[in-house]
């Protein structure tokens, strides 16, 4: 993978769409020697833009324009565009924290609900107690329950 994000002027040129695609014309995954574009055969360029921020800035909006503007801004000035940078890291890693966090919530089976009860049920051979049985959640909107 390349250090820096690239750019083929050729595909640019000829996309139509080019206002509002970003795929094609930009390239991250071409090897560090190679500065050949994989779509046209045409010569690609180093932009200032590191492959990693990118990315960052791809999660953020996959507008051309906004690219664009991160780049002269990255050109103009610098520290700035590293703090915007530091925003949009902070911005992605927020929504990739929810998206897990949303996953790994126990959600009611019939009713989706989240506000879930977690509990013993039943008798155990091996202590004798009630409820020493295996774990039961229990939905606390429906009342339906279920092993997990």
């Amino acid at each position: 993978m390349s250090k820096y994000l690239r750019f083929c002027p050729n595909c640019n040129l000829k996309d139509p769409e080019y206002k509002r695609k970003i795929r094609g014309r930009y390239s991250t995954y071409l090897k560090e020697n190679n500065y050949i574009c994989e779509v046209c055969g045409a010569q690609v360029m180093d932009l200032s833009i590191l492959s990693s921020d990118f990315s960052i800035i791809v999660n953020v909006s996959d507008d051309p324009q906004f690219l664009k503007s991160m780049i002269d801004l990255n050109e103009k000035d610098p520290i700035e565009y590293q703090l915007k940078l530091s925003q949009f890291k902070t911005q992605v890693q927020q929504q990739e924290n929810s998206r897990a966090q949303a996953a790994n919530t126990v959600k009611c089976p019939r009713c989706g609900s989240t506000n879930i009860t977690a509990g013993q049920r039943g008798f155990s051979l091996l202590t004798g107690f009630v409820g020493s049985g295996k774990t039961v959640n229990r939905c606390a909107n429906c009342g339906h329950k279920w092993r997990p």
